[in-house]
């Protein structure tokens, strides 16, 4: 099929603005296609059609509404990739529930907040995990049910909140299944928080979707595609960037449980997946693994890279695929792309606009910026219900962030002569470590929850390969008594794995300006003019459970 024909399908699963939420679309896919295979689970092989995932997302969704699922209800779900991650996803899209997608590393005083936040009815969590969510279900009074997904044979589980036996949970047949709207609310999307807690960015059916319409655009996305998804379903990435994008497009995705540098390639050539989504150090990963003959024997046609690497050239043609980019943000949706066929001189800038958004370069005042001139990237959607609508429950933050009518992204960049748009740098107070965006104020309030801590600040270190590690200085309470590895054994038990600090350095005192706001870049070049002086968790041999 031609990339116009497969657009004008695309199109025509998402006929007028009144269908565009997610039950209708795949509804019109199921018809159109209903043998078409649309999701495998590389792990164990299990295929659904477009017609079969439709009716088994109904038997999930008649789960989910025996156990008081209903229109707004917010359903967390602390789940590793798998069929049944995706499933829950539909089967609450199509009950209009509102999907609060969870990061699996998370535990105690962060996953509490999460739940907690979203004031979370019902909890989706794997087998695996329940021991993590139970030790802080009871600080978490909003829940009253959990579902246990044991296994692919035994499927969902509900457990009554709390200590009430395990009982399957069957649906009477009564259930009548929500009709969506594109302006209904879909999932909060937890982003990095900056300077306060973590936000969930409120993000509609019609926002999700025009991830996939806007990809398609951009990318000439097909049907024949195979969609190779192997970053974590909890991010907004793979849910939407990918996995939307597939179902728009009438292709087919192939989910693999994580990202593997050594088995990648194996899985690419076994799925035959022909296109996928790489974020942070994970080209780096690719590149640093021993050179093969058959690097390049796979049906990889298209790969997009975030950021682009500097090597993009070298990997494109050692791995036989094309390179492209984009720019995007949880907090508002995907804005700018760098597509194939733009000039090579570009490669290394995030691109142009998209269609459904504008893009400009904003100074402190919020006056246009000329090109080439650095300032803060700023983006507004044409049509509102394209992009997200705001941070749930923070009215001030929304405002703050919208400011003057544009959505503030907090990153700077640069316009140049043509149009093309270049990432200089985060204005954020926050770290980015192998795809992760990592909150400093987070880490500073869980650190600062130890009885011997006094302050702590956090900020980000450069490790060789260009990627980023959390450094933190802490100042220790008069007459406390305290060592590196304590310090880290209470950040492993109150925080995600990839946020537990891997440089640590005990101060007298953070330097700050006159009006209190520590200095960071100071502690932040201090540490990274002497790294090999300072305490390394690695050097020390710690190792962190996931």
């Amino acid at each position: 099929m031609t990339h116009a024909s497969s657009r004008v399908a695309s199109e025509l699963a998402c006929a007028t603005p009144r269908d565009f939420s997610i039950p209708r679309v795949l509804a019109r896919q199921a018809a159109s296609a209903p043998d078409k295979l649309f999701l495998t689970e590389v792990s164990s092989g299990r295929r659904w059609t477009y017609a079969s995932f439709w009716q088994w997302t109904a038997e999930i969704a008649a789960t989910l509404h025996a156990q008081g699922v209903r229109r707004g209800t917010p359903v967390g779900v602390l789940m590793d990739n798998s069929a049944e991650h995706l499933g829950v996803f539909f089967a609450l899209a199509r009950l209009c529930a509102v999907h609060v997608p969870v990061n699996t590393a998370a535990r105690g005083a962060l996953l509490r907040h999460y739940l907690g936040h979203a004031s979370a009815e019902v909890v989706v969590v794997d087998q695996h995990l329940v021991e993590r969510l139970h030790e802080v279900l009871p600080e978490l009074p909003s829940v009253r049910t959990t579902l246990v997904n044991r296994s692919a044979a035994a499927g969902l589980v509900a457990q009554a909140v709390p200590d009430a036996p395990l009982s399957d949970a069957r649906s009477d047949g009564s259930m009548v299944l929500d009709t969506a709207a594109m302006h209904d609310l879909l999932l909060l999307a937890y982003t990095s928080g900056t300077t306060g807690p973590s936000k969930a960015s409120m993000v509609s059916h019609g926002s999700a979707l025009t991830y996939g319409t806007g990809g398609i655009e951009a990318h000439g996305y097909r049907n024949d595609d195979v969609f190779y998804v192997c970053l974590p379903l909890f991010h907004v990435n793979a849910l939407l960037t990918s996995t939307l994008t597939a179902l728009v497009a009438g292709a087919s995705v192939a989910l693999a449980h994580r990202f593997s540098a050594s088995g990648f390639f194996d899985e690419v050539r076994a799925c035959g997946a022909t296109t996928t989504n790489l974020l942070g150090a994970m080209t780096a990963f690719l590149w640093s693994q021993p050179a093969r003959p058959g690097d390049a024997d796979h049906a990889l046609r298209l790969v997009s890279m975030s950021p682009l690497p500097m090597n993009t050239p070298a990997f494109e043609a050692r791995f036989g695929l094309r390179a492209v980019t984009n720019y995007g943000l949880s907090d508002f949706g995907t804005v700018t792309s760098l597509t194939m066929d733009a000039p090579r001189s570009k490669l290394g800038s995030i691109g142009l606009p998209r269609s459904a958004f504008e893009v400009k370069i904003f100074d402190d005042d919020d006056h246009e910026c000329a090109a080439g001139v650095t300032g803060e990237i700023v983006v507004r959607a044409r049509e509102p219900w394209r992009a997200a609508t705001g941070y749930f429950r923070m009215p001030e933050a929304t405002a703050a962030a919208h400011r003057n009518q544009w959505f503030h992204t907090g990153d700077r960049g640069r316009r140049d002569a043509d149009g093309y748009l270049w990432f200089v740098d985060r204005k954020k107070d926050c770290i980015r470590r192998r795809g992760e965006n990592i909150s400093a104020y987070e880490v500073e309030h869980i650190l600062q929850t130890h009885p011997a801590v006094d302050m702590a600040a956090a900020f980000p270190i450069t490790t060789v390969d260009g990627d980023e590690e959390v450094g933190v200085a802490v100042v220790l309470c008069k007459g406390a008594s305290f060592d590196e590895a304590a310090l880290i054994a209470h950040c492993a038990s109150h925080m995600a794995y990839f946020m537990v600090p891997r440089y640590v350095r005990f101060v007298a005192a953070l330097p700050t300006t006159m009006n209190q706001k520590v200095e960071k870049y100071k502690l932040q070049a201090q540490m990274q003019a002497d790294l090999g002086a300072v305490w390394d968790r690695e050097r020390a041999g710690i190792r962190l459970l996931r």
